[in-house]
């Protein structure tokens, strides 16, 4: 079994990874905001299909170098559950998505681009799908706001809160099946973060409460944030 691989913070891996994801963020939505409003849906497609398409490539990869395991491979930690919802909704916008992306998916992927924990390995194609999937859990939201016009309604926090409810239940359900720690709902992570406070089952408290202080952040955030007036 492959053992998980933690960055040191500041360390060079760990710079380049933030600046890479910053990077790709800032170019895409700056593309959005250049091309003529009838050219997105293509760039909108090309997107959705990248996203969707090296994740594929993730579960082909983890197969060619014998990492797959059904207790650690599926894609059913958050961030996984949301890195499809960014591909999806690229293909067909949807607000339920939109606000799940920016209200959820968002703080959990920028906590993972700032602790990075690798599970199977860093591997130049893993380290490199980590980055480029977080970082589309960001920037997705962003460019359906800024490019596309997309508000987030008055009572979506409460919306997204007990949506991530009905996904805890569902992953939980998951590991006793799998035997699996998707979610992290077993056993705490080994990355030194914050959010995690206390042993089995506290920080699982302490997720849900950091959990609503992010996402009602979040939620003022987008509230604030300004479409193109075009």
């Amino acid at each position: 079994m492959v053992k998980p691989v933690i960055l040191e913070p500041l360390s060079t891996l760990w710079v380049v990874g933030i600046v890479c994801s910053i990077f790709v963020s800032y170019f895409i939505i700056q593309l959005a905001i250049r091309i003529p409003p009838d050219k997105r849906r293509i760039l909108m497609i090309v997107m959705g299909f990248s996203i969707l398409m090296i994740e594929v490539l993730q579960q082909f990869y983890y197969l060619h170098f014998d990492l797959w395991a059904i207790e650690r491979s599926i894609p059913l930690h958050l961030c996984g559950i949301a890195i499809i919802i960014a591909g999806i909704v690229m293909f067909k916008p949807n607000q339920n998505g939109f606000e799940f992306l920016a209200l959820m998916g968002s703080p959990g992927a920028l906590h993972a681009i700032l602790t990075p924990q690798f599970n199977h390995g860093d591997l130049p194609f893993l380290v490199f799908k980590y980055y480029f999937g977080h970082a589309a859990i960001i920037f997705v939201p962003l460019y359906l706001a800024i490019a596309e016009g997309y508000r987030i309604r008055e009572s979506s926090w409460i919306n997204v809160f007990f949506m991530c409810q009905g996904i805890l239940l569902f992953v939980g359900l998951s590991n006793v099946i799998l035997g699996s720690n998707y979610m992290y709902l077993v056993e705490k992570p080994i990355v030194q973060n914050p959010m995690i406070i206390g042993e089995w089952p506290w920080y699982i408290l302490g997720f849900e409460i950091m959990g609503l202080i992010h996402i009602i952040l979040f939620y003022a955030g987008y509230r604030k944030m300004k479409p193109l007036p075009y």
